[in-house]
């Protein structure tokens, strides 16, 4: 639960924590840059998953979120 608590209070500070850890503004270009390669890499899964599988719905669902991630910084970064 600690670590739950920890990813509510970075979303509501507008923080983004990076694959490598590191907590950066929400809409940075650090912040934008890594959304993109967990995007890119969550599709690239994806499209290695059999078509209606349990794993391919899986990854559906994360490319959703982590897709109005993107839209969020985007607008909040001014990029675009």
């Amino acid at each position: 639960m600690p670590s739950s608590l920890v990813e509510i209070l970075y979303e509501a500070d507008e923080k983004h924590r990076c694959m490598n850890g590191r907590s950066v503004k929400l809409g940075s270009k650090a912040c934008v840059k890594d959304l993109e390669k967990r995007i890119d890499d969550a599709v690239t899964t994806r499209d290695a998953c059999d078509l209606r599988s349990d794993a391919r719905l899986h990854y559906n669902g994360l490319l959703k979120i982590l897709r109005r991630k993107m839209r969020q910084a985007l607008k909040v970064g001014n990029h675009g």
